[in-house]
């Protein structure tokens, strides 16, 4: 068994002292609030924390004039996130705005214990961890599954909702770590309109549209635009994206209102797979033969940064992404309305790219440095797959609230209908047609001939799947009394999965019927304070991710449990909110896979134990702070590994994946007035193993990031500045490469208000 005993550092230090002095900070807060009043007095204070944020003018949303931002439906119903008995936090468009976040993954920089991985498994676009689990199935659009494979924006966006944990009962299959949902800009009964250009570093250019207009009493329509093209401190590599989103509702703020919309992204870019790692794992072990490697480490090849192992001429990534949908809610009274959502889904991505992995001469020794001279080349991994995915959802979810007796209950009922179809396939080279080499690899050609045959682009692997699931599901709030509630939830999730194989692998079916809960209780001794305990489970099933095979097809979904307490604080009369949380998240049957006979079972166990700490609003009227920070031991329990010769290995003990022990965000911004304000952030990511055996890292990095603006009723402009002190640093991982993050890179915005 292998003792995970990594050494504290400066980085480790700093945010484990933040949560320190935020939590005491947040006590001496609370200490001088003005002391509780009666219950009917806090229950009236209460509504008025709603609606403390200081709007610019009326048409402004909450999460357009805050970083606290107002309600979120991340749990299903409208609530403010200290009513959730979970950690929850909200990434506003004011703070997406103010970062210059104009890509998810870049917004998603400002969540604590989420890191980013680099192609992992064969996947193209976002692809996350949360609390070190895989939280690729477990991204949504305004509450319904967006699992797709594709670089999402935020042009459309009006905030970002991370609900961390089990919540199987909310969402479906997935969410061992938690779940994402992106929410998207409604119409507003306003006339209002922004256009945007931003220039930048590296070719970086950017425009993008927000009109809004009101077109009748209580109807309006929105349209948000967006075009993005640059190049990138990586040599050849460019991306473009264009994206729009019509929308439009009618009988808004009535007991009938309907809203139809439509989002369409396409991107068409030179891709990059980043550096190649020397890993230990492979042929070092194998050329020493044994398993044991001390204290040695492997670690990302020592090029420059900008060093670029693709072939620019000819590779490409190419995704369109299409969503429609229709929301209709009916309001039979004030505390209750029926919510029904329809929305089709179509995405398609092409790839031809690299992967590149070193050539060795000779491998290095266990016990001697890396020795970069047995380095002969790099080798170009072909990577040719696509594919296209069509889902049909229907989701309908009823709300009310209701007395029975000295109990007051929160209530919801929903179901959910969906459709899935997905066809993949893969683009292998023809038999006896190698990959190119990059030769220097400290230098490589990026457009060197080519072996005859390589361009070919046959589909020649085709897999179909089909996926019919519905679900049914529950979850009552009870008001014990005055002080305490009681959640509770559970759900019922039948599926039934088809995949079609090419000869002579032959058809797979899979079927799962699954019950998952969840439980909470909150005590809110006034309106500024809620401390809470909550547990909920979740499942992920074999074919969650359009996909079976033969060793995975019998075997039942994995579990989850997710047991969490904290405490949540609305501070300086609602301008300030700060959070802690305690949380354990556990797969309790983990698939492996016994190659001795050629199947998988449900034989794994590993935790994360995370303790969070989130602060964000205004400690003063000119001050505004977004910080957070996450402190994570994740630990592999059980794991054994069969091989095909009968050598059985154990990885229990180690450490998951892109599980660092710590990340941080901090934002703050100064008003100085008369339109001046300056923004100062600082974000922090402690070391990964980028493979489930330890045997090489990626090492923890920081970054400083800065902005000043000047803004004015009809315009403001910005200027924002990237990795201030130049820091290298790698911000995505995966088992053979790595991506570096950009050097220092300016970016001007102006915007124009009419």
């Amino acid at each position: 068994m292998k003792s995970v005993n990594r050494k504290f550092n400066d980085h480790k230090i700093l945010p484990l002292g933040a949560m320190l002095c935020g939590l005491t900070f947040g006590q001496l807060l609370q200490a001088q609030q003005v002391p509780a009043e009666p219950a009917s007095a806090a229950e009236d204070d209460s509504s008025t924390l709603e609606t403390v944020h200081v709007r610019d003018t009326a048409d402004r949303t909450p999460a357009e004039v805050s970083y606290q931002g107002g309600k979120t439906k991340v749990g299903k119903i409208d609530q403010l996130p200290k009513d959730i008995p979970q950690s929850v936090t909200v990434i506003t468009n004011k703070l997406m705005a103010d970062r210059n976040a104009d890509t998810f993954k870049e917004a998603l920089r400002n969540v604590a214990g989420l890191t980013f991985n680099a192609g992992e498994g064969g996947r193209i676009g976002d692809n996350i961890t949360i609390r070190g689990y895989s939280a690729v199935g477990d991204l949504y659009l305004d509450g319904m599954r967006d699992m797709a494979q594709y670089n999402r924006e935020t042009f459309n966006l009006e905030q970002i909702d991370v609900l961390r944990g089990s919540s199987s009962m909310l969402f479906g299959r997935g969410s061992t770590g938690g779940v994402i949902n992106q929410v998207s800009k409604q119409p507003l009964l306003a006339d209002r309109n922004t256009v945007s250009t931003t220039q930048g570093s590296y070719g970086y250019q950017r425009y993008t549209a927000d009109i809004n207009q009101q077109i009748g009493e209580t109807t309006a329509i929105r349209i948000n635009g967006m075009y993005t093209d640059t190049d990138s401190f990586r040599d050849e590599v460019h991306g473009e994206r264009s994206g729009v989103a019509p929308s439009i509702s009618f009988g808004i703020g009535t007991d009938n209102e309907l809203t139809l919309s439509h989002f369409h992204l396409q991107e068409d870019n030179i891709p990059d797979m980043g550096i190649p790692l020397l890993d230990p794992d492979g042929a070092t072990r194998a050329a020493n033969g044994s398993d044991v490697l001390g204290e040695f480490k492997g670690e990302p090849l020592k090029v420059d940064r900008d060093t670029y192992y693709g072939m620019s001429a000819i590779d490409y990534e190419r995704n369109d992404t299409d969503i429609t949908t229709a929301t209709y809610t009916h309001r039979f009274s004030e505390d209750t309305e029926l919510t029904t959502k329809l929305r089709a889904a179509d995405y398609k991505r092409d790839l031809w790219a690299v992967a590149p992995r070193l050539i060795l001469d000779q491998p290095a020794s266990v016990a001697d440095p890396v020795d970069y001279s047995n380095i002969v080349a790099v080798r170009r991994g072909h990577q040719g797959r696509g594919g296209e995915e069509q889902t049909i959802t229907s989701q309908t979810d009823f709300t009310t609230q209701f007395s029975t007796g000295p109990f007051e209950h929160q209530l919801l009922l929903g179901n959910e209908i969906l459709r899935e179809k997905a066809r993949r396939w893969s683009n292998p080279l023809p038999a006896g047609v190698a990959n190119p080499n990059a030769e220097p690899w400290w230098s490589p050609d990026t457009n060197p001939a080519l072996p005859d045959g390589y361009l070919y682009k046959g589909k020649d692997i085709y897999n179909y799947y089909t996926g019919d699931s519905y679900a049914f599901y529950f979850q009552d709030v009870i008001g014990l009394n005055e002080q305490w509630k009681l959640l509770t939830g559970a759900r019922w999730d039948h599926s039934e999965n088809d995949y079609q194989r090419p000869a002579p692998d032959g058809d797979l079916q899979r079927k799962d019927i699954v019950n998952s809960w969840r439980l909470g209780l909150l005590y809110q001794p006034d309106a500024h304070s809620t401390y809470y305990v909550s547990r909920g489970s979740s499942f992920n099933p074999s074919a969650e991710l359009y996909q079976l095979d033969d060793r995975t097809s019998d075997v039942p979904p994995e579990k989850s449990l997710n047991t969490e307490i904290g405490a949540k604080w609305e501070l300086l009369d609602g301008d300030l909110s700060l959070r802690t949380s305690l949380s354990r998240s556990e797969k309790t049957n983990e698939r492996n896979t016994d190659l001795a006979v050629d199947v998988a079972v449900l034989s794994g166990r590993r935790h994360t134990d995370a303790l969070e700490l989130e602060i964000v609003g205004r400690p003063l009227p000119q001050w505004e702070i977004y910080a957070a920070t996450a402190y994570m031991e994740a630990e592999i329990d059980e794991h054994s590994n069969t091989s095909a010769s009968g050598v059985k290995t154990s990885d229990e003990g180690y450490e998951p994946v892109n599980t660092p022990h710590y990340t941080f965000s901090i934002w703050n911004t100064w008003d100085f007035g008369r339109g001046w304000r300056a923004g100062l952030g600082y974000d922090g990511v402690g070391e990964r193993y980028n493979n489930q055996a330890n045997t090489a890292a990626v090492p923890s990095y920081t970054r400083w990031d800065a902005m000043v603006e000047y803004s004015q009723k009809g315009y403001a402009v910005k200027l924002s500045l990237f990795n201030l002190l130049d820091e290298e640093y790698y911000d995505s991982v995966y088992s053979g490469h790595v991506l570096p993050g950009a050097p220092r890179t300016m970016q001007l915005k102006v915007d124009y208000k009419f």
